[in-house]
């Protein structure tokens, strides 16, 4: 066989998916069994695709054809599907997804952790009764452009193209009404003659509208950002939001400016336009008592509220928390795990560098009544190794980027009897693990699935001295 070129085509069977959802084959080249990825394909497809990207062990590739079409496959529910690039996973049966997300855990594990003696309990699954794995984001950003006529559209970004923006009519992720509110939006947008910012001349108003949910509650609160420019038709916008008969109206109406200034820091101005200042939500404890949460235009909030339950009593399952334990939840963000744990232990300390989200922490501790709960802003572990209290259980949540080798060596000599560690990228948890079983011993890991027909997986893992 020859050299391989760039735009060359290739014939592959898919075998695999990868964490981030491209689909692996293999090509025999020069004597090497080179690693293929090609985005848009799942197991059991028979692909013939075009090189355009080559390295030493792996070969990139865009998909030119399906010749035979994987057993897999099934019809996606949403007509968006393959122009949207949210639910990449909506032809394969739920059931297939999971098994393909529980693999990929094992095989970070032990590829890139060498960690292959180790129990990783079958992946929790996301099932909303008789709706199924839909309808379960409590938030969701959408963007305004034009269409190829100059139209207001409002909707999502088509895969690779963060410029363009298609009309969204259906979306299963939020709420089933959505897309009705989207088009009544950009229907009142086009009437008014009001128009999208354009970043080229620096004109226009509209720049992205944010959807959130309580899924506990039944709230709703919209938050609109636009430039630094009168919105002249306000009055009419809220009227039409809260009168539409065609979907639910928000309980919450925020009016955001963008502020962009060369050489200054962007700044966001939140205002109030309607209902109440905050989107109120609720998360079930096992004790049947539940936790009441207060949240603001920009607050951080897990995604997927009703299966973060599961997530948080998976943590404290595998953490073993007892009523006279000390546990640190670090990376904590607004305290969510903290706030579940309070109701276990004797007492908590968050930490988290991000100033807002700490601040946001201690107002949902004081929301609930929790006294045994603190929360401290700074380095993660420039606060706790001055501790005098030491920790029977620590909780790591840290970014997609993981701890990293100087964050795993702090955690190794703390030395507490017991860390969890929850993750939502495998490859960057398996990379940490290998350090942190150095010493300590990988008990348990439990994948769960928070975002349905993503590539996405969540992981929490447990180990103990």
């Amino acid at each position: 066989m020859g050299t391989l070129r760039k735009h060359e085509k290739i014939s592959v069977n898919i075998e695999k998916l990868a964490f981030g959802g491209a689909g692996i084959g293999y090509l025999e080249h020069d004597e090497k069994k080179l690693v293929v990825f090609v985005e848009n394909t799942i197991p059991g497809d028979s692909v013939e695709a075009e090189i355009t990207r080559i390295k030493p062990n792996y070969l990139e590739a865009r998909l030119s054809n399906i010749k035979k079409p994987s057993d897999l496959r099934i019809e996606p529910r949403c007509k968006h599907f393959g122009i949207c690039g949210g639910c990449t996973l909506q032809n394969l049966k739920y059931q297939d997804q999971l098994e393909i997300k529980e693999s990929q855990v094992k095989e970070a594990l032990s590829h890139i952790g060498g960690i292959k003696d180790v129990k990783v309990l079958p992946i929790i699954g996301f099932n909303k009764g008789e709706e199924g794995p839909w309808f379960y984001r409590n938030k969701m950003e959408f963007s305004f452009g034009t269409d190829i006529d100059g139209d207001v559209t409002l909707g999502l970004h088509p895969k690779h193209r963060s410029y363009d923006v298609f009309q969204i009519e259906e979306c299963f992720l939020e709420d089933s009404d959505i897309g009705e509110m989207l088009k009544t939006v950009a229907e009142f947008m086009n009437e008014n003659n009001i128009s999208p910012y354009n970043y080229k001349n620096d004109s226009g108003l509209l720049r992205t509208f944010f959807v959130r949910e309580g899924k506990r509650t039944g709230e709703r609160m919209i938050n609109m950002v636009v430039s630094d420019a009168p919105f002249l038709k306000q009055k009419e916008f809220i009227k039409m939001l809260v009168q539409a008969k065609n979907f639910k109206a928000p309980t919450s109406i925020y009016l955001t400016n963008q502020i962009v200034k060369k050489g200054h820091r962007t700044e966001f101005v939140e205002n109030l336009i309607f209902g109440e200042p905050y989107l109120n939500e609720k998360m079930q404890l096992e004790n049947g008592a539940s936790l009441e949460f207060e949240i603001l235009p920009q607050s951080f909030f897990q995604t997927n509220t009703l299966q973060a339950e599961i997530l948080y009593k998976t943590v404290i399952d595998l953490g073993g928390i007892k009523k006279d334990d000390i546990v640190y939840d670090l990376f904590c963000g607004t305290g969510t795990i903290g706030l579940f744990c309070a109701h276990k232990a004797d007492h908590v300390l968050g930490v988290d560098i991000n100033e807002s989200a700490i601040l946001n922490a201690r107002a949902n501790a004081e929301k609930n009544g929790l006294n045994n709960i603190k929360f401290y802003i700074g380095d993660v572990f420039e606060i706790i190794s001055d501790r005098v209290e030491k920790p029977n259980v620590i909780i790591v949540d840290p970014p997609r980027v993981g701890l990293g080798d100087k964050l795993c060596e702090h955690l190794l000599q703390v030395s507490a009897p017991k860390i969890v560690y929850v993750s939502c990228n495998p490859t960057t948890l398996a990379r940490d693990l290998k350090v942190l079983c150095s010493k300590y011993k990988l008990i348990s890991v439990q994948p769960v699935d928070m975002f349905p027909h993503t590539y996405h997986i969540e992981t929490v893992c447990e180990l103990a001295l």
